[in-house]
């Protein structure tokens, strides 16, 4: 009897140790708190992207040229089909692009460009300037009318900015309509302002007249020779001939034929040049 008491006994107490292992094993866990995400830092005022400002359009052309008639001595840029002159200042090297004669100065920072003018007009012509002076997005302000060079020839000019691939540079172009011819400026920060007004105020009108020096036939012989000259000789010759119809026609280019020489050294010259 004895020992089947103890036996229930100790049965009773297994199964209350049972009970307490499974409600202590049931007992909930307090959640891990979840740590809050770093905020993403403010930006400050302190963070800015330098950026040139945009270059605003100065009025410049009329006061350099209505009136005024002191030029520069330079070298005729050649505009065949136009019945104006104007010169480049000296130093300033000379290339041809497209219908323009192009001239630049030794660092590169001022360009002149000058052309006839023909059915396109003024307006027509300016985006072929740019081209060839290699800008884009060029801005011009209001045309103005000017009295240009010693003649006082009637003109149209206006001021202007453009851009030369991320660089903003200033720019001018005067116009003499009746003698059809544009003439356009450019200058970087810097560069020769003075030489490209300079250069505009020698805008003068061609004139006729004999021909003792015999130029119009060097002219006529170098554009002839051009075709069959040597490729390396063919744009020397050409440059030649433009210049040289410019200073046919300017009683003062006749006096300086000898550059028309110069660029000619070394090339199958034309026995009327020599």
């Amino acid at each position: 009897m004895n020992v089947r008491r103890g036996l229930v006994v100790a049965a009773a107490l297994l199964s209350l140790a049972a009970c307490n292992d499974k409600e202590e094993d049931t007992t909930p866990v307090a959640p891990v708190p979840t740590p809050a995400p770093t905020p993403a830092p403010t930006p400050t005022g302190d963070l800015k992207v330098d950026t040139a400002p945009k270059m605003t359009i100065q009025p410049r052309v009329k006061g350099e040229l209505d009136g005024r008639g002191e030029g520069i001595a330079g070298t005729p840029m050649a505009t065949p089909g136009s019945v104006a002159s104007v010169q480049s200042p000296t130093g300033w090297t000379s290339s041809k692009s497209g219908d323009f004669t192009v001239a630049a100065s030794p660092d590169k920072k001022a360009q002149l460009a000058a052309a006839a003018v023909g059915a396109e007009g003024t307006a027509g012509k300016l985006p072929t300037a740019a081209t060839a002076l290699g800008l884009t997005a060029c801005e011009w302000g209001t045309p103005e009318t000017v009295a240009v060079g010693k003649g006082r020839l009637a003109a149209t000019a206006a001021d202007g900015v453009c851009s030369r691939g991320t660089t903003q540079v200033r720019a001018a172009y005067v116009a003499p309509n009746a003698e059809k011819l544009i003439v356009v400026g450019t200058w970087d920060e810097g560069g020769d302002s003075a030489g490209v007004f300079g250069a505009m105020r020698t805008i003068a009108k061609a004139t006729g007249g004999g021909d003792p020096t015999g130029i119009a036939a060097c002219c006529a012989a170098l554009r002839s020779n051009a075709a069959s000259a040597p490729p390396e000789h063919q744009s020397s010759m050409l440059l030649a001939a433009g210049v040289c119809d410019t200073l046919r026609n300017d009683p003062q280019g006749r006096a300086v034929l000898a550059q028309v020489r110069g660029m000619l050294a070394g090339a199958n010259v034309p026995s009327s040049c020599r």
